[in-house]
């Protein structure tokens, strides 16, 4: 059983990833209360939403949207500019993030659905549950462990499938495993997701703050379909259909701006309740709070959001289920006050999703057993403030066309990434589409230096074309993976 080690966690944060004289404490200001008392290891709670960009917050530089609660987290904790997720879309990220793991190896290409759709995909039904967990290392070292919200690594509707129970979590409230209203319909069940989410939460912290809690709170928003009330919309009526510089044309014609910003405000609007509830009760000083959201965001030209995709990935390319910048790279902001320098960015850290298992272990003083198989490494030195390079390269594997298909095609990457230091290869397994990106010179990916940097392309690809080869069903992937091929009109067609 893997406990909490309360020498390791005194030896950590006194002299070893943080530094006493860092924040000019001492191991006993840190480990003990001003009255002796041993003091418990931090409670985590980890906020995720759901198809946020990168440029979605005004801390992130969006000057129309008001994000005043997510902005305050920012200004009383860590930003960060280099975090990724490990897939530009929404069940493999999870899975990244709860196990460590590059999804892919696991055999997590898509979202995940009913059997049928999983096969198609070439994907399991759900997470295997044998796999380790942050959930699980957190709840065997005593931690009470929540899951509220989405979940989307398995549901009932394919037999067998596990219950968030078993992979670690004590308490759980999802759309597939508990009575849940259902985020995708329309009216109250929309746009109250997020309320609804909170209030729960804060009902586990209540219940839970005299003892060390873990607590994911996964969002349904912004994920389509959005709902907002006309309340929600009314600091953005700006954003209606409006002809010249006049009146509305019609109010009951909604931009598509004015859905989206009123859903993202309404969910920072939640998650300050929640940050709220944590002051007044006393535990912020004890508790790291980390938001990000799940891949970038889904654009106008989708299906699903051409009612409400005015989601902004900042100054990056890519979308949701592309492996540009845009797909993967994501807002990440921890706060711990006392422990995480305030109001500081990270310019430098280059941190991903499967980074969170072994950091936040490490930060709370629990072990990690050496034969735990991870892709994602101890980063907890940056997260508490003193940036950090990596040691391991970041991989990704995308197998199908980004939201609004292949008639994008500067949003169709090539069907492998991988990122060293400041370096981004992109790739097809047979050597096409080859693209290159210094990040820190052209982190828009407009400029490919593949031509210019022969070895930096041939040492990159030698890894990453081995550990694709080394993924399940890396010989099933569809025919026109990876492509950008568009329709040009030509002589003599047919239309």
């Amino acid at each position: 059983m893997i406990m909490f080690d309360r020498r390791e966690f005194m030896r950590k944060m006194g002299s070893g990833i943080l530094g006493a004289g860092l924040l000019g404490l001492s191991s006993r200001d840190i480990a003990y209360g001003s009255a002796g008392k041993t003091k418990q290891p931090p409670n985590i709670v980890f906020i995720l939403s759901d198809d946020l960009g990168w440029g979605d917050l005004a801390c992130y530089g969006n000057k129309e949207i008001k994000t005043p609660n997510i902005d305050r987290l920012a200004r009383e904790g860590l930003l960060f500019t280099n975090f990724y997720v490990n897939s530009p879309v929404c069940s493999p990220t999870r899975a990244g993030i709860l196990t460590g793991r590059f999804p892919s190896e696991l055999g997590i290409h898509y979202a995940m659905g009913r059997h049928d759709w999983n096969v198609k995909c070439n994907m399991p039904d759900y997470l295997d549950p044998k796999i380790p967990t942050i959930t699980r290392f957190f709840q065997k070292a005593g931690y009470r462990v929540g899951h509220f919200g989405k979940w989307h690594l398995g549901g009932p509707y394919n037999k067998g499938t596990p219950t968030p129970k078993e992979y670690g979590i004590d308490e759980y409230a999802t759309l597939y495993t508990w009575p849940w209203p259902d985020y995708r319909k329309k009216g109250d069940y929309r746009s109250k997701a997020s309320e609804r989410n909170i209030d729960i939460a804060i009902k586990f912290v209540e219940e839970n703050k005299d003892k060390p809690f873990y607590l994911n709170v996964w969002l349904f928003d912004v994920h389509s379909t959005l709902d907002p009330t006309e309340e929600q919309m009314e600091p953005y009526k700006d954003k209606m259909v409006i002809i010249g510089d006049g009146e509305p044309l019609h109010r009951e014609y909604k931009g598509a701006m004015q859905i989206y910003y009123a859903a993202v405000t309404n969910m920072d609007k939640q998650i300050g309740r929640l940050i709220d509830k944590l002051d007044a009760l006393g535990l912020s000083e004890n508790t790291i709070v980390a938001f990000t959201s799940d891949n970038g965001p889904s654009p106008i030209w989708a299906k699903t959001t051409s009612h409400s995709g005015a989601g902004s990935a900042g100054p990056f390319r890519g979308c949701k289920g592309s492996l540009y910048e845009g797909g993967i790279r994501e807002p990440f902001i921890v706060r711990w006050p006392g422990k995480i320098p305030a109001n500081k960015v990270d310019d430098t850290t280059v941190i991903s999703g499967a980074d969170l298992l072994p950091s936040l272990c490490n930060i709370a003083g629990i072990t990690v057993p050496n034969n735990t198989e991870l892709d994602g490494e101890d980063m907890s030195a940056a997260i508490l403030g003193t940036p950090k390079e990596r040691n391991k390269s970041l991989k990704w594997e995308f197998r199908f066309p980004p939201n609004g298909g292949r008639g994008q095609v500067l949003q169709c990457s090539p069907l492998l990434a991988i990122r060293q230091g400041k370096w981004k290869l992109l790739m097809n397994p047979d050597r096409s589409r080859v693209e290159l990106y210094d990040l820190t010179k052209d982190p828009s990916e407009v400029d490919n230096v593949a031509d210019q940097n022969g070895n930096i392309v041939a040492k990159m690809s030698v890894p990453l074309l081995k550990w694709h080869k080394s993924l399940p069903d890396a010989d099933k992937i569809p025919a026109d993976a990876g492509s950008n091929d568009y329709p040009w009109p030509k002589s003599g067609d047919k239309k």
